[in-house]
């Protein structure tokens, strides 16, 4: 169900980058205003440099490059659950190739903050989902 969710998600983003880069950089803003907001007495001027960095790399052609790495991804994942559920061990491995690519090829294609962001959000959910796979690899074949 995730692959097939973020398969659209990504066709959105892939489809209108412009739009998403535009809201992507409104998140951004409203946050850090929120973190200044809060912490106007202890003003951090590293995390003001930070959120400056991954505002200016919210470009349409970054977010048109993360939906692309993005859609690969769960591709990959959605054609290594149906291994996985069929018990091929490959399955698996197909999953953590897939999680490679999610991880590393934003880091070297769009790099920065937002190649960090970008690859630490593909993968949050599926180091859970590939742990929870390990325990049942006895069973595949």
């Amino acid at each position: 169900m995730s692959a097939v969710s973020g398969l659209w998600t990504q066709s959105e983003r892939l489809w209108n980058p412009g739009i998403t880069a535009d809201k992507t950089r409104e998140t951004f803003e409203a946050v850090r205003e929120n973190l200044e907001n809060q912490a106007a007495a202890a003003k951090d001027n590293s995390m003001d440099k930070m959120f400056e960095a991954m505002i200016e790399q919210t470009t349409a052609e970054n977010i048109k490059t993360g939906a692309i790495i993005m859609l690969i991804f769960e591709s990959l994942s959605l054609y290594a659950a149906y291994l996985m559920w069929n018990l091929q061990k490959r399955g698996y491995y197909l999953y953590l190739g897939g999680m490679a690519v999610a991880f590393l090829a934003p880091l070297l294609m769009i790099g920065g903050w937002m190649g960090a962001i970008t690859a630490m959000a593909g993968i949050f959910f599926s180091v859970f989902m590939a742990i929870l796979y390990a325990f049942n690899l006895k069973h595949m074949y």
